[in-house]
């Protein structure tokens, strides 16, 4: 059985979608989701940047982008905590 140009070009583009949803998929899975929402009132302590109060402007995978005075400073979210 002869392939014709159509169904040549149908295999050629199945695996690449497959096996971009199965990337898609794994880097969902393996991505850890922020517990916080953009806005939120939040603490970030870290021994490089201090500790400062702020909102949350970014979220950027593991990171947080801290609003204060102007300026955003990123922690990782495990050293993000809410206000008390």
């Amino acid at each position: 059985m002869w392939a014709t140009p159509a169904s040549t070009s149908m295999l050629r583009t199945r695996p690449g979608r497959l096996s971009e949803f199965v990337h898609d998929a794994l880097a969902r899975v393996h991505t850890v989701a922020v517990p916080f929402r953009i806005g939120e009132p939040v603490v970030g302590d870290d021994p490089f940047n201090g500790r400062r109060e702020g909102l949350v402007a970014v979220k950027n995978g593991v990171f947080v982008g801290l609003e204060t005075a102007g300026q955003i400073f990123f922690y990782d979210h495990r050293q993000v905590r809410r206000q008390d």
